[in-house]
């Protein structure tokens, strides 16, 4: 059994919209129906460990997966929230996490820090989160270790889902490196933002590593008559996910 470190707190005011009884209907049902799919996924216990990114900064990936281990932890599941982004990490801010903390994801995968320790709970969004923890100055080399993998499989003997969020894949190469370690991938694709070719690029990098790509997600979603927020892509199948 893990010994839970402490709690973190929040300030009143988040920088995302984040699910609670006030959120839209849209906003509800575009989680609802992500959560749902990925309970079908999920069920069999081959998919605990869910790793989320993009192609560039700025497309959501951070705002989706607070939003989506909140969706989870409404549904009765265990859930933790790991920032794996060792660079430019933002889960703390999306939180508004007051406390700063040192020990984390970095600090465990250095092995500086016990794994318990890095873990605390949020009860905001009743979940567990492991941020960042201080910025690395060889985040790919950290995160290609074995130990890495060994990090995942004892989270998974703990958690019902672990999420994880990550830099973007067109940016930097650390998302792909961490894929090999986790059970699927959820991409994120803000609508009319990046290039088609560097989305394409970016998915084929996953899959060359021979990560599951569970689906992908439109963010920023604006639905028009002709399309409903589901169809095809060029992988599995697609979300929207309004931004309100």
């Amino acid at each position: 059994m893990f010994r839970k470190k402490a709690m973190l707190s929040a300030s009143n005011h988040n920088k995302i919209d984040i699910l609670d009884d006030n959120s839209s209907f849209s906003f509800v049902e575009g989680y609802r129906s992500l959560r749902t799919n990925l309970s079908f996924m999920t069920y069999s216990g081959d998919v605990k460990t869910i790793l989320v990114s993009s192609s560039l900064p700025g497309e959501g990936k951070s705002s989706v997966s607070v939003n989506l281990a909140r969706s989870l932890s409404m549904a009765g599941k265990k859930v933790l929230l790991i920032d794996a982004d060792l660079r430019s990490p933002s889960v703390h801010k999306y939180l508004r996490i007051r406390k700063k903390v040192q020990d984390g994801f970095s600090t465990v995968l250095a092995g500086r820090t016990k794994l318990e320790d890095a873990i605390y709970m949020f009860p905001p969004l009743e979940i567990d989160v492991m941020l960042s923890g201080s910025i690395p100055p060889n985040a790919s080399e950290l995160l290609s270790r074995e130990h890495t993998g060994e990090i995942m499989s004892e989270l998974k003997e703990k958690y019902d889902v672990v999420i994880i969020d990550t830099p973007p894949a067109g940016v930097v190469t650390d998302a792909v490196v961490l894929s090999r370690y986790v059970d699927g991938l959820l991409f994120i694709v803000k609508q009319n933002y990046a290039e088609i070719d560097l989305i394409k690029h970016a998915l084929k990098s996953f899959e060359q590593t021979g990560t599951k790509v569970l689906g992908v997600v439109m963010s920023d979603y604006k639905s028009t008559k002709d399309t409903r927020g589901s169809g095809s892509y060029a992988y599995d199948y697609t979300y929207g996910v309004d931004s309100k």
